[in-house]
């Protein structure tokens, strides 16, 4: 293989690592704000702190189907 071809691989590589660890991270997220919101913290709130708009998280939230603890 030539140097070329060996950077062409390792980019692809690279790029497979970062997507699995973005994947990763929405996970995360995710659980992070569903849990947040289960704890009482308002949809607002969650979007604020997490630079997320209010409804994107009302939408990650009612996909989920994420109820309030009582």
């Amino acid at each position: 293989m030539t140097g070329e071809e060996n950077t062409l691989e390792a980019a692809a590589v690279a790029l497979h690592d970062a997507q699995e660890a973005v994947r990763t991270a929405r996970r995360t997220l995710t659980a992070a704000i569903i849990e947040a919101y289960r704890k009482g913290e308002p949809a607002a709130r969650i979007a604020q702190r997490t630079g997320k708009d209010v409804i994107e998280i009302r939408n990650l939230l009612a996909a989920a189907q994420a109820k309030r603890s009582r």
